[in-house]
């Protein structure tokens, strides 16, 4: 994990540590505070600090991480619902994204991944 990344999970558990002192949040409201600040700073860090081959791994574990933080929101039934429901959908772009993108790693530059010559 880079120090970037790291950066954001601290001062999102210290916000909303402050908040449950400061009396805005219950903890339990604090605790999903964290978590829901914590997955949009794991989203957001993937697109601004990662390289593209980790992308997907953070996002979707900025989805997990935000669909924790809903179990505050709605019954708990619903918030791993969702979670699994983002999942799926994160399995499902993933996999778009790898069979777009095979290339075999002994074809040589210019030339298709299936071995003959570009139309």
């Amino acid at each position: 994990m880079k120090s970037t990344w790291g950066t954001g999970i601290l001062v999102a558990v210290l916000v909303s540590a402050a908040a449950a002192l400061l009396g805005a949040v219950s903890v339990q409201g604090a605790f999903s505070m964290a978590l829901l600040l914590s997955g949009l700073w794991t989203v957001a860090a993937a697109f601004a600090f990662m390289d593209s081959s980790d992308r997907s791994y953070y996002v979707g574990w900025g989805i997990i991480i935000t669909g924790l933080s809903l179990s505050y929101f709605i019954p708990i039934e619903d918030a791993v619902a969702a979670i699994f429901i983002a999942i799926v959908g994160l399995i499902i772009v993933t996999a778009i994204r790898g069979r777009s993108g095979i290339k075999r790693a002994d074809a040589a530059p210019g030339q298709s991944p299936t071995g003959t010559a570009p139309s």
